[in-house]
Formats: C-alpha cells, structure tokens, sequence
C-alpha cells in the first residue's frame, strides 16, 4: 500500500473555494431558490470533477473517488443528468467501501431511471 501526498497548497485553497459554492448551493436548494442554485451546483461539480484526478495523482483514490461522487450528485441536482451517470460510473471503477459502493449504484439507478422516463 503506498502511503498517499499531502495536498498541495493549490488543492487545498481548490477545495477551499469548491466548499463555500457547495455550501452556497446546498443553502439556496434548502430553502427552496432551485434555479438559483443552479449555477452553483454547475460549478461545485467543475470543481469537484478537476479536484478528483488530482487527488488520484496523489495516491488518494478514495478520496477521488468520493469527489466524483459528489460531483455526480451536483449534476443531477443541476438537472445534469447523462454526467451525472458517467460520474457514478468512474466512482464506481475505483476504490469504494462496500456500503458506499451500494449507495451509488442505487443513485445510478435512480439516474439512469429519470434519463428514460
């Protein structure tokens, strides 16, 4: 097992930004303002999809593998769905905790559901 790189400076002032829209996003969605949010969960899931090989890079697998998924989830919240899918399915070629692995297999599904009415 190779023990993985710290983050660089510039990883971690990403992940800095890429929190605050996320958590700007998952405010506005709370209290109802969608299509506000919109935009934002559009750039949390930029964010999320550059944060993710990086990490890789790094050695931290999971921890990309975890962005992805979280990137997915602000696709489809952005009414993204078709990226939405392809993100589940790179999280689901990598590194997940059997749990975790059933959890974006049933988000897939939903997805894949709601791409074929």
């Amino acid at each position: 097992m190779t023990i993985p790189k710290p983050y660089p400076k510039k990883l971690k002032e990403t992940m800095n930004q890429k929190s605050e829209i996320l958590s700007k996003a998952h405010a506005l969605w709370e209290i109802g303002m969608t299509e506000t949010a919109q935009p934002l969960w559009l750039s949390a899931a930029n964010y999320e999809e550059h944060i993710a090989p990086i990490l890789d890079a790094l050695g931290r697998e999971l921890e990309g593998a975890v962005h992805r998924i979280s990137a997915a989830s602000c696709y489809e919240k952005a009414g993204e769905p078709s990226r939405a899918v392809n993100l589940y399915r790179a999280a689901l070629a990598g590194p997940l905790r059997d749990g975790t692995r059933q959890e974006v297999e049933n988000m897939l599904s939903a997805c894949l559901v709601a791409l074929n009415p």
